[in-house]
């Protein structure tokens, strides 16, 4: 090869580098609702994913391959059924947190027109340091606080919604908010350093979702 040619060809091989680093983190993922919204054009198809690990809950249908099959959801509550690789804990080998970010790389598998993933790979994503609230600080401020990733401490009480469905509440000494599905039940009075999202329930009123126990002291 001639110096010119070879020149010209690290100038190609430099350009596509370039325009590779261009592109978002986000860009990497293929989103969780696309692959849901066309199996077939996914199927057989090596894919990267970022969700969030929902255990045995909230994806459709039944268990693709076994009993063992977990789900990945995303913010918007899309989800995927996964098989293969099970999300674990690096150190302690125990089951990965309730709602925890997870990194996957996967191929699209179709089951009687439902898609899902044949995990190959998987990392669990550590979530940013939480920002340590009082219930007073969502409560006046649910605008400003909506989405924030944030830590609270509190009591854990019990009450009914206006539909008089049950629901479970947070209350430190400036105010009680409801929080969503937590991981493990707790008897009412146990003190609790949870972390969660911040979001709205379906009558609009702030509450805490994705709710991660962090510590618990029963009375």
């Amino acid at each position: 090869m001639n110096k010119s040619r070879l020149f010209y060809c690290l100038m190609a091989i430099m350009i596509l580098l370039a325009f590779s680093t261009t592109a978002t983190a986000e860009e990497l993922f293929t989103p969780i609702a696309d692959i849901i919204a066309s199996p077939d054009n996914y199927s057989g198809k090596f894919v990267s994913v970022y969700g969030h690990y929902s255990g045995w809950k909230n994806a459709p249908g039944s268990p693709p391959v076994s009993r063992s099959d977990w789900v990945l959801c995303d913010e918007n509550n899309k989800a995927i059924y996964c098989t293969g690789t099970i999300p674990q804990d690096a150190e302690t080998g125990a089951p990965e947190t309730f709602w925890r970010p997870l990194s996957i790389l996967a191929t699209v598998k179709v089951a009687n027109g439902m898609p899902y993933l044949e995990v190959k790979q998987l990392k669990a994503i550590k979530p940013g340091v939480e920002k340590m609230v009082s219930v007073a600080q969502i409560l006046f401020s649910p605008i400003e606080m909506q989405g924030q990733y944030v830590g609270l401490l509190g009591v854990l009480a019990k009450g009914y919604g206006v539909k008089g469905d049950r629901l479970y509440l947070l209350a430190d000494p400036t105010g009680a908010i409801k929080i969503g599905r937590m991981p493990k039940l707790y008897p009412k009075g146990t003190i609790l350093h949870i972390r969660g999202n911040v979001r709205t329930d379906e009558n609009g009123l702030p509450m805490i979702d994705n709710v991660e126990i962090i510590s618990a002291k029963v009375n």
